[in-house]
């Protein structure tokens, strides 16, 4: 496997505790250390919730954006009816992974913020990595599913980690410093405000080059894309510029904008289709 900026130290250090049993699946509470600490202890204690399938062998992990948590429990839900196992990791920068004593209007300006972003990018990527180790104890093939922020993250663990055999990415893209500058989502115009004055949109594709999904894409025919038409958080020529990294894999697009409450049921239906045959 090549080096790159999202190598880690394997420890099988995970904790374990059953929330909830079902007839043919459980839930199962799992907690692990970082294995890329941000010296922030809410953000270094890493946990998920598998959907553990009685006799199933085929797990994927579930990538929640910025929002949408709701709807990756629901994914994850229907997966595990469907006879998948899954794992929804809560990320570094869900309100659950996040210090509640200073909310971001009382941060200081003076912090290095494109260094901030960088490393919770890592982070997060190394963090699904890490719910791999877990995952391939008892499971012989793991697929990927990334929500918004949560697709391109899912991209970049794909391209770096050859144990994920299949994905799909949902509303996401690449270009990560273009994609967030002409981003008109709520949280990332909070996050530019902080960024202006400290950087220019240059020195940003620069310092975030080498966590860019667009610097480890590899053709891949096991992906799905789904995207929407209308959307302005990950506008579509930044879902494009992923899709024409990945070899323009299977991609279908929604008539609505970043969020797609509406296609739920349609996109849930292409789901359960591309893993039917991709992790066959």
């Amino acid at each position: 496997m090549e080096s790159t900026v999202f190598n880690y130290e394997k420890n099988d250090n995970f904790a374990t505790g059953l929330i909830k049993e079902y007839n043919n699946y459980s839930i199962i509470r799992v907690d692990f250390p970082s294995a890329y600490p941000v010296g922030i202890p809410v953000c270094d204690n890493v946990w998920g919730l598998y959907f553990r399938v009685k006799n199933s062998k085929k797990a994927i992990i579930v990538i929640h954006g910025i929002a949408m948590i709701q709807t990756t429990k629901y994914f994850c839900w229907r997966l595990a009816t469907k006879g998948f196992s899954s794992f929804m990791l809560i990320m570094p920068y869900a309100p659950a992974r996040i210090p509640k004593q200073k909310p971001i209007s009382k941060i200081p300006q003076n912090l290095d913020w494109p260094e901030i972003f960088k490393r919770g990018f890592i982070q997060s990527v190394i963090d699904v990595r890490k719910t791999i180790d877990f995952l391939e104890k008892e499971n012989e093939k793991i697929g990927i599913l990334g929500i918004s922020l949560g697709a391109t993250i899912s991209a970049l663990v794909q391209a770096v980690d050859e144990r994920i055999s299949t994905g799909i990415y949902i509303v996401g893209g690449a270009d990560i410093a273009n994609m967030l500058w002409d981003s008109r989502d709520f949280i990332a115009r909070i996050y530019k405000k902080k960024l202006f004055g400290l950087t220019t949109r240059k020195q940003l594709e620069a310092k975030w080059k080498d966590i860019d999904p667009l610097t480890h894409a590899k053709p891949n025919p096991n992906i799905l894309m789904i995207n929407a038409k209308y959307d302005t958080s990950v506008r579509p020529v930044y879902t494009l510029k992923l899709w024409e990294a990945l070899g323009k894999p299977e991609i279908h697009w929604l008539r609505c904008a970043h969020f797609f409450i509406t296609h739920l049921p349609y996109v849930k239906n292409l789901i359960l289709k591309h893993f039917r045959k991709t992790l066959c």
